[in-house]
């Protein structure tokens, strides 16, 4: 049987790839404008986080004239199933 693979993410992660699935793919500054702009996020945090989540191949680039296009690499039912069967582990103490 395939082991589950486990999604851990943060609420920015989650919010950029909700960006990334509605979109199918955007660049840093298409995200950081859809995550509010300067208001919530610096733009440097965004293009930060997505090369951590590329690391955890959560999300893939391609490069596209000087700018990198991101797209999901993880599906958003994939997602939801591993966060909801984290949280019922950790209120029910895996029983």
């Amino acid at each position: 049987m395939r082991k589950r693979t486990t999604h851990r993410l943060g609420d920015l992660q989650l919010q950029i790839l909700q960006v990334l699935w509605g979109r199918g793919e955007a660049s840093v500054a298409r995200v950081h404008e859809a995550l509010g702009g300067n208001a919530r996020f610096a733009y440097t945090t965004v293009a930060t986080m997505l090369r951590k989540m590329e690391a955890r191949a959560l999300v893939a680039h391609r490069a596209e004239g000087r700018s990198f296009l991101y797209r999901a690499k993880v599906a958003a039912a994939s997602v939801s199933r591993s966060m909801a069967d984290h949280l019922v582990d950790r209120l029910f103490a895996g029983a």
